[in-house]
């Protein structure tokens, strides 16, 4: 297991703070009929900040996208960092991690210093985490952060296996099951 040694949770919050706004232009490239973004103020809503919401996207036909920026100050490794577990202290979870709790549409990871943002469907991406967790846990690189009085757990899962098996939960057959279904 990786450990990354003290973790500020507050200090990655300032800085993905100091970031704000500088996803519009991406979201308005991917979704293409953006007329407004809106961004969570952190400190009036900590409701949705835990739930992963950071922004709004709001689409010409009124339709809200909620998304989660989640900012990396290291270069990309082609993996993702999955945190299953946000707080670990005395042998157990006691709160789960982003991966369980966030409510967003999309996922937008931005690896600063390689210039790339990856974007993540969540619901597919959790469907992909339920399916292989155990092995994803077992096979990948297993990272700590330290926090003052607890430990953030969480697996580096390579991309490609990633977005093999987000494209797997995209293409779900449902053909397959309609004899159930039917009998």
């Amino acid at each position: 297991m990786n450990d990354l040694g003290v973790h500020s949770f507050n200090e990655c919050l300032a800085l993905s703070r100091s970031k704000e706004g500088a996803l519009d232009r991406i979201y308005q490239n991917y979704f293409q009929n953006v007329s407004r973004v809106t961004r969570i103020e952190r400190t009036d809503d900590m409701s949705l900040q835990r739930k992963g919401i950071d922004t709004f996207v709001t689409l010409n036909s009124g339709e809200v996208i909620r998304t989660q920026e989640k900012w990396r100050f290291r270069p990309y490794t082609n993996d993702i960092l999955i945190e299953y577990c946000s707080v670990w202290r005395n042998g157990e979870c006691q709160a789960p991690g982003w991966i369980y709790t966030c409510d967003a549409d999309y996922l937008f990871i931005v690896y600063q210093p390689s210039d790339l943002v990856k974007i993540y469907p969540v619901v597919q991406l959790k469907i992909a985490w339920n399916s292989n967790k155990e092995q994803w846990i077992r096979d990948h690189r297993n990272i700590i952060a330290r926090n003052p009085t607890y430990v953030t757990k969480s697996v580096a899962v390579p991309t490609t296996i990633l977005e093999d098996e987000i494209r797997k939960a995209m293409r779900f057959d449902y053909q397959r099951k309609l004899s159930e279904v039917f009998a």
